[in-house]
């Protein structure tokens, strides 16, 4: 059998990598910037699923992965019925934030000789609106 990840990486490596993936697909995004977006309540899957067209159970599982990743917190508010409620955990993303600002600092655009024998490529693009950009809608 083949070594796992624990075996070669440490905690807190695998801890943050495990943050990133939570954010890696379009409907946790989307969930977490209504989360984060909302200031007057706090958001049900309920909510979500209005504006994530997926199933009750896919949703589920999404948020579960948001939360066991440290990425949301969850709590069970009863009124007049019990449901879950979310809202986004800052010390995790202010993890993030820190390792960016890591890789920034590092990052170094190198301008000599080489770089025109190898040109490098980026699909990435700029974005400055997030709620723009993802069409979040306040529920």
């Amino acid at each position: 059998m083949g070594a796992t990840k624990y075996e070669f990486y440490t905690d807190d490596l695998i801890k943050t990598a495990e943050l990133i993936k939570a954010l890696a697909h379009p409907a946790r995004l989307k969930a977490v910037l209504m989360i984060v977006n909302e200031i007057e309540k706090d958001i049900t899957i309920e909510d979500v699923s209005k504006e994530v067209k997926l199933s009750q159970s896919t949703l589920s599982v999404h948020f579960k992965q948001l939360h066991d990743s440290g990425f949301i917190k969850t709590a069970v508010v009863v009124e007049k019925k019990c449901r879950n409620v979310f809202r986004g955990n800052k010390p995790a993303t202010e993890h993030l934030v820190h390792l960016l600002e890591y890789v920034l600092s590092k990052i170094e655009l190198k301008i000599d000789d080489r770089s025109s024998n190898h040109p490098f490529y980026s699909k990435q693009i700029s974005v400055h609106d997030w709620n723009r950009y993802f069409e979040v809608t306040r529920c």
